[in-house]
Formats: C-alpha cells, structure tokens, sequence
C-alpha cells in the first residue's frame, strides 16, 4: 500500500504546482501543510514526506532559482519542526486517551518504541531526533517517546529545530539537484521513485532496524 501511495505522490505533486513556472504562495501553502500533517499526527505516516521534498525539490531545480530554493528549504524547515511540536503534546494525549484502540496501539505501544523506551541511552537525543527525521519507522516514536522518557519541551525543540532544517536542506537539494540536471519529467520521477523504494526495502530489512536501534540504547 505505502509503495502505491509513494509512486503516485510524485506525479499528483506535479499536477498541483506545476513546474513550468515558479511556485505561487497557494504552491508553498500546499507544501507547508501537506509536511506539517505528515509531522502532527500520529496516524498520518502514510504520507510520504522524503518523496515529496525530492520531488519538489526537483521542480525548483527546473527553475533554476537558487531564491526559491532558499524558501523551499525554509518553508519544508518551519512545517516539520511545528508539526513535531504539536505531536509531542498531541502524541502524548493520544497515548493517554485512546492507547489501547488497536491502530493507535501499534504506532505508540509498538515492539520498537517499547525496545528503544525501555533501554535508551540518555547521552544520545540529538542523534536519536535527527536521525529520526530521516527514517520514517522511527519518525514517529521521536515526539511520543521525548515526552514518554522526560526529555523538556524546549530542549526537544532545540534539537527538533536543527534536525527539520538538517532534513529539509538534505532531501530538498537532492531532488534540486536532479531538476537542475534538467532530465526529462518522467525520468525524474522514476528516478526519485527508485531512490525511495530502495532505501524503504534496506530500512525494511530486520538486520538494518536493529543496528539503527543500537545506536539509541544502552550497549
């Protein structure tokens, strides 16, 4: 289902800005809300958000407006980091309130939230929140678990500043990069498809979760 949804993303994120001129403001609203769901809610990890940063990224690329990519960058920066900021208290009232609901259970009370939860290393929030704006299984449980394990609201949004940014600038200059090559549309999005499924199926492989876990517990 996730692959259906990540392969038509691209295409219907090409139909709704274009790419033949420059983004309007209705354009950037779009993107800040479609990244600031993916963020907010606990539910809402369907939405493919490394996808749709390459993808518009690589639209902005065939503009070839470094300005616009400036605001891309910022705009993709500021929804992440406000929608991880409504998820660490909206995560934790939905913990509370409807826990045990079998949809919401696997997502908060799953075997790797609980894994990471019960023997997390102190010392490593910064590389547990940046890494986990870059991999989608654990994108979720960074909010839930900072307020499950105590970690203050402006220390979290310290560090969740700084990895939105870090994943925003990373992903978007990506696909930037592959508009300013200036590749035929469908080649480019074959492309920014191929990349997605590949790094899903690796972070898919069970050896692979557990070595990224590793890097977050106690040893």
């Amino acid at each position: 289902m996730f692959i259906i949804i990540l392969a038509t993303m691209p295409e219907w994120i090409t139909h709704l800005i274009g790419s033949d001129t420059e983004f309007s403001i209705s354009t950037f609203i779009v993107m800040f809300l479609l990244i600031f769901v993916e963020t907010a809610g606990i539910l809402t990890g369907f939405i493919p958000g490394d996808a749709i940063l390459i993808t518009v990224g690589g639209l902005a690329g065939t503009h070839h407006n470094i300005f616009e990519l400036g605001l891309v960058i910022l705009v993709f920066a500021v929804a992440s980091f406000l929608g991880d900021g409504v998820n660490y208290w909206f995560g934790a009232y939905i913990t509370k309130q409807f826990g045990k609901i079998p949809i919401i259970k696997k997502h908060v009370h799953g075997e790797l939230v609980e894994q990471i939860a019960g023997n997390f290393h102190p010392k490593r929030w910064l590389l547990f929140i940046v890494l986990g704006r870059f991999l989608p299984f654990i994108r979720v449980a960074v909010p839930l678990l900072a307020h499950r394990l105590g970690l203050a609201f402006l220390n979290y949004l310290r560090m969740s500043a700084f990895a939105s940014f870090l994943w925003s600038l990373v992903m978007v200059s990506i696909g930037y990069f592959i508009g300013h090559l200036e590749i035929p549309r469908r080649i480019s999005i074959a492309l920014i498809i191929i990349m997605a499924v590949v790094f899903i199926v690796i972070l898919r492989s069970p050896k692979c979760r557990q070595r990224i876990i590793q890097l977050f517990i106690r040893k």
